[in-house]
């Protein structure tokens, strides 16, 4: 059986014949259709099944436990275990606009987390997809966003800063309109949105306290998460998956989270851009991924460097073209929110529509 998920319309997608594939891109990502699927700018193959490739092996190259040849459009990771086990994965046509990855059921089951140079399938599909996007000039950005009238407003921060719990109250009891949560994607002057990830399960488990009361309004506010504390639950409302798929948002502010004294300080060009590749790099992991770096090696046409130019360029544009850029102090998280809502409200090309939204 073959499914098609659509994590971001258009943009990126994943054939795959595992049903309930979940990655950082989408843990309950909606199922497509083919056309949606080849629609997309970026598309991976993912197969779940057992295969033996071991009488092609002593004839290539090894680059630890990878093997590859030289300008060769495959590589293999096949690593014994106990009680004649071996976990395989092979790679093939990463260079292609159709790179497609195949693991074996052991290396399914045994590998979920990034142990050394051990990394799930779902840690190897998130590096590969960043490092495609940003081939395609779109960057995956570590982020929260939603928007309040006319103004829309990315929000960056160390993890358990506060960015999902800001967008989650600005929706819940200021009726903004929800982008994203903890992940997204911007062509440096557009937000898509990636709204399938699943951070609000984090905050709903371990930090109770600070989202009492959110939650009950989120559910009118943001159908999208209905039901998220259920264990891997499925968005409920599809106009809900359609208008966050196919409206793509300008991006007119970008804030910056941190925890201190009370302020808001603008911020430079130089620093915004700084500090969101700065926080980006805790999401995404391409350029230290074992699987791409052994590709690179007998294949240096995947680039893996150029990665990181692309994104600092499409950053950069990200923070060119925004309005304002600051960095937001708080010693309350919960507090975020209205201050958010405040300097986008004093957005200096305030119109009609941003006075009304806040009458």
């Amino acid at each position: 059986m073959v499914y098609y998920f659509i994590a971001a319309k258009g943009i990126l997608g994943i054939k795959t014949n595992i049903k309930e594939f979940r990655w950082s891109f989408g843990s309950n990502m909606p199922e497509g259709t083919l056309i949606e699927y080849e629609s997309c700018a970026v598309k991976m193959h993912i197969v779940l099944e057992d295969f033996n490739d071991d009488d092609l092996l002593g004839n290539l190259g090894r680059y630890h436990y990878f093997n590859g040849s030289p300008g060769g459009d495959k590589l293999y990771y096949t690593r014994k275990l106990p009680m004649n086990k071996k976990l395989r994965l092979k790679a093939e046509n990463l260079l292609s606009d159709e790179p497609k990855l195949t693991v074996n059921r052991t290396y399914y089951k045994l590998i979920t987390h990034r142990i050394m140079n051990l990394h799930s399938l779902h840690y190897i599909a998130t590096d590969l997809a960043a490092l495609l996007l940003l081939r395609k000039g779109y960057a995956p950005i570590h982020c929260s966003a939603f928007k309040a009238g006319d103004a829309t407003v990315a929000i960056f921060a160390p993890p358990d800063t506060g960015k999902t719990l800001s967008t989650m109250t600005a929706c819940g009891d200021f009726g903004a309109s929800f982008i994203a949560e903890d992940l997204a994607i911007t062509d440096g002057k557009n937000i898509f949105s990636v709204p399938w990830t699943n951070s609000f399960d984090h905050y709903a488990k371990n930090k109770q306290e600070e989202i009492s009361g959110v939650k009950g309004k989120l559910v009118k506010a943001v159908p999208l998460i209905k039901n998220s504390s259920k264990k891997h639950s499925e968005p409920e409302d599809n106009d809900v998956k359609t208008r966050a798929l196919l409206n793509p948002q300008i991006v007119t502010h970008i804030a910056i989270l941190e925890k201190g004294e009370d302020d808001v300080m603008p911020q430079t060009e130089s620093v915004g851009v700084s500090k969101l590749m700065n926080l980006n790099r805790y999401e995404f992991n391409f350029l230290r991924a074992p699987l791409l770096i052994a590709y690179e090696f007998f294949n240096p046409g995947l680039a893996i460097d150029d990665g990181t130019v692309k994104e600092k360029e499409i950053l950069t544009a990200l923070v060119k073209n925004s309005e304002s850029v600051f960095t937001l102090k708080k010693r309350n998280p919960t507090h975020y929110a209205e201050t958010l809502l405040d300097q986008m409200k004093e957005a200096p090309y305030r119109n009609e529509k941003v006075i009304a939204f806040y009458q």
